[in-house]
C-alpha cells in the first residue's frame, strides 16, 4: 500500500476507532459519572439517548454532504464538531452540559458512511474493501477494549478522561489527515434536500426517542404510542417528499434496488442481532454460578469474556476483500451472517462453562465482522458515485435503529422470564435464539444481493 493509501485510510479509521472506544467505555462508568455530577437516573439515560438521537439525525445528512462535498472538507468539519462535543463532555460542570456534549459528540458516527464513499472515491478497487474491512475491524476491536479498560481507566484518571484521551485522539487523526487525505471533487450537481432531511430527523428521533423509552413507559403506553405514531407520520411524509424533489436526501428508487434494500436489510438484522445479545450475555455471566447457568463475572471478568468478540472481528475484516476475490461476495455475505446464527445458537445451547462462551462469541464476532464489511463492499461497488456514502448512512442508520429494537426485545425476553428478579435460563436461551433467527434472516437478504457487482465507473486512484 502507497503512503497515500495509508493515510486516507488510516486516519478516519483512526477516529472511528477512538470514538468507538469512548462509546463503549461511558456505560462502565455511569455510576461514577452519577456520583460525581449528582445525575438521577433519567438524565443518566440521556446521556445516551441524546448521542443516539443525534447520530440517526445526522449520519444520513452527512453521507449526502460527502455525496455531493468535497470528502475532506467535510471530514474536517465533522473532526471539529465531534472534538467539540467531547471537550464539552470532559468539562461539564454538570449532567445538562455533558448530555449537550454527547449529542453534538453523536455527530461522530456520520464518519462511518463519509469514509466508506472517500474510500471509494480515492482507492483502488482492491484497496476499498481492505479500507472498509480495516475500519470495521478497528471498531470491533476498540468496542472489545473498552470493556476492558473502562475500569481501570476510570479507577487511575476519574471519568473526564473518557473523553479527554479520545479527544487527544481525534486531534492526531485531523493532523494525520491533513497531510494524507487527498481533496475529492464535487458532484457534478446536487443539493441538500434540506426538508426531506428535517423530516427524516424528526422522524428518525421520534423512533429511537419512542424505543429508548419503552422499557419505562411500557409498549402501550400513550406517551409511547404517541411517539411511534409521530414517527411514523413524519417518515410517510418524508418518503413522499423524496419521491418528488429533485434531488432527494435518500433517493428512494435506488434504495429499494436490490443491492441498497438488501445492504441494508442486513444492517438492521445485524444491528438487532447484535445488540439484543449484548443485553443478554453479560448479564448472564454475571449471575452466581449457583443458579447453574451464571459465572459470577465481575466488570473486568465481563469484558475478557467479550473480548473475543472484537479480536476475531479486528483480526477477519481485512481478510474480507481477498475471501470475496476467491469466494465471490454473495457467498462471503452469506458466510458472515450464517456465522452469526451459528455463534448465537451455540450460546443457546451451550453457556455453562468459559470456553462454551467465549467459542460463541469469537465465531459471532468473525460472523459480524464478515457480514457488515461484506456489506459495506456491496454498497461502495454498486452505488453511484455521487450516492455511495449516502447509502452507507441508511446502512449504518439501519443498524442503529436495529440495534435499539434489539435491545428493548431482549430486555423484555429477559423481563418475562424472572425468577425471583433474577432471569430464568429459558428467557436467556429465547433471546439468543431470537438473534440466531434474525441472524438467518440476514443470510435470506444476503441471497437478494447480485452476485457480481454492476459495471461501474471507475475509481481515482492514489498514488
Amino acid at each position: 500500500m502507497s503512503r497515500s493509501g495509508f493515510g486516507i485510510i488510516g486516519a478516519p479509521v483512526l477516529f472511528i476507532g477512538v470514538f468507538q472506544l469512548l462509546e463503549i467505555m461511558l456505560s462502565p462508568a455511569l455510576p461514577l459519572i452519577q456520583r460525581e455530577l449528582a445525575a438521577s437516573p433519567g438524565e443518566l439515560a440521556w446521556i445516551f439517548t441524546g448521542g443516539l438521537i443525534s447520530s440517526a439525525i445526522s449520519t444520513p445528512i452527512v453521507g449526502r454532504l460527502a455525496d455531493i462535498y468535497d470528502k475532506r472538507t467535510v471530514l474536517f468539519c465533522l473532526m471539529a464538531i465531534t472534538s467539540a462535543g467531547a471537550l464539552v463532555s470532559g468539562l461539564a460542570p454538570n449532567v445538562g452540559v455533558l448530555i449537550i456534549g454527547q449529542a453534538v459528540q453523536g455527530l461522530w458516527l456520520g464518519m462511518l458512511p463519509l469514509t466508506v464513499g472517500l474510500f471509494r472515491d480515492t482507492l483502488e478497487p482492491d484497496r476499498v474493501a481492505t479500507g472498509n474491512g480495516l475500519m470495521i475491524g478497528v471498531a470491533a476491536l476498540a468496542s472489545a477494549l473498552g470493556l476492558v479498560l473502562a475500569g481501570p481507566l476510570t479507577s487511575a484518571l476519574g471519568f473526564r478522561w473518557l473523553f479527554f484521551l479520545p479527544l487527544i485522539g481525534s486531534l492526531a487523526a485531523g493532523i494525520w489527515a491533513w497531510f494524507a487525505v487527498p481533496a475529492t471533487p464535487r458532484a457534478a450537481s446536487g443539493r441538500i434536500d434540506w426538508a426531506g432531511g428535517l423530516l427524516l430527523g424528526g422522524g428518525l428521533a421520534l423512533l429511537m426517542l419512542g424505543l429508548t423509552t419503552s422499557s419505562t413507559w411500557g409498549w402501550t403506553a400513550p406517551a409511547t404510542l404517541a411517539l411511534f405514531a409521530g414517527a411514523l407520520l413524519a417518515l410517510g411524509l418524508w418518503g413522499a417528499v423524496e419521491l418528488r424533489v429533485r434531488d432527494p436526501l435518500v433517493d428512494l428508487r435506488l434504495l429499494v434496488g436490490r443491492s441498497a434494500a438488501g445492504a441494508t436489510t442486513i444492517g438492521f438484522m445485524l444491528g438487532f442481532t447484535s445488540f439484543g445479545l449484548v443485553v443478554a450475555l453479560p448479564l448472564m455471566l454475571a449471575l452466581p454460578p449457583e443458579t447453574g447457568y451464571g459465572l459470577g463475572a465481575d466488570i473486568l471478568q465481563i469484558g475478557l469474556y467479550m473480548f473475543p468478540l472484537g479480536v476475531a472481528g479486528t483480526l477477519i475484516a481485512p481478510l474480507v476483500g481477498p475471501m470475496t476475490r476467491a469466494l465471490g461476495r454473495r457467498a462471503v455475505l452469506v458466510l458472515g451472517t450464517a456465522l452469526v446464527s451459528v455463534g448465537t445458537a451455540m450460546l443457546a445451547f451451550w453457556h455453562t462453562s468459559p470456553w462454551q462462551i467465549v467459542a460463541g462469541v469469537t465465531i459471532l464476532g468473525l460472523g459480524g465482522s464478515i457480514g457488515l464489511t461484506a456489506t459495506l463492499n456491496v454498497v461502495a461497488a454498486d452505488m453511484p458515485a455521487d450516492r455511495a456514502a449516502g447509502v452507507s448512512g441508511v446502512v449504518f442508520v439501519a443498524k442503529s435503529v436495529g440495534g435499539s429494537f434489539g435491545a428493548q426485545f431482549g430486555g423484555l425476553l429477559l423481563a418475562a422470564g424472572n425468577v425471583g428478579g433474577v432471569p430464568a435460563e429459558q428467557s436467556f436461551v429465547n433471546t439468543y435464539l431470537l438473534s440466531a433467527a434474525l441472524g438467518l434472516l440476514a443470510t435470506a437478504a444476503a441471497f437478494a444481493i447480485g452476485a457480481k457487482a454492476p459495471s461501474a465507473e471507475p475509481v481515482t486512484t492514489s498514488s
